[in-house]
């Protein structure tokens, strides 16, 4: 991490403000400055190539003015950020971050019937069980976020573990979530059967957050 902070410094220089790690399945690396603008771009893309390289991922590069200008725009993303969050350099921006859940859950009824279309949409398309298995295999990892911010409307403490998080969304949204358990436990299943159930369950949470209160 000191070698990482050390290139970042050289690239960004007095402009930077943080570097931080998010997420839990599968760490992301966001960058914040306090500007930034075509000319500083094109001198970070080479740096950015670097680190795909060595990282096989794109770090995210934002300022600050954008974050604290989108948090009802992209509530989602950036309250998973403050939820699951470690900062390798710099202050936590993040910490005092206020979010209004309005916003929440109108971009959460979004993202579960974008998604539930999306996965429809993906089965019909399918020609094979290698693509099938596909779709299941990005279940949890596209909805671990959706699932956080589920117990945040419900004013839950998140757990460290999937398991954990499972059990909070079964007892405080009173719903069927076994094909998630069951694929966090790796046992075998039914390709076809597992893509039923979570269409199902997709189109189970939309409804429910309708008529979620917040508060």
């Amino acid at each position: 991490m000191e070698k990482l902070i050390i290139e970042v410094k050289e690239v960004f220089g007095k402009i930077l403000e943080t570097i931080t790690e998010y997420g839990k399945k599968d760490l992301q690396y966001l960058i914040v400055v306090n500007k930034l603008n075509s000319d500083l771009l094109k001198k970070v893309r080479p740096f950015v190539r670097k680190f795909y390289g060595k990282y096989k991922k794109v770090p995210l590069i934002l300022t600050i003015e954008e974050i604290k200008d989108g948090l009802d725009v992209f509530p989602l993303e950036f309250l998973n950020i403050k939820l699951n969050h470690n900062i390798i350099y710099g202050k936590d921006i993040f910490e005092s971050l206020s979010f209004d859940k309005d916003n929440i859950r109108r971009e959460l009824e979004f993202e579960f019937r974008s998604k539930l279309i999306n996965l429809r949409q993906g089965y019909l398309e399918s020609v094979s069980d290698k693509e099938l298995k596909i779709i299941v295999d990005k279940a949890i990892p596209t909805l671990l976020p959706i699932l956080n911010v589920l117990l945040y409307l419900k004013n839950v403490k998140i757990p460290e573990s999937l398991d954990n998080i499972l059990d909070k969304i079964t007892k405080e949204y009173k719903i069927n979530i076994d094909v998630l358990k069951k694929l966090n436990s790796k046992e075998k299943i039914d390709l076809e059967e597992t893509v039923k159930e979570l269409i199902i369950l997709l189109s189970s949470l939309g409804e429910i957050l309708d008529e979620v209160e917040v508060n």
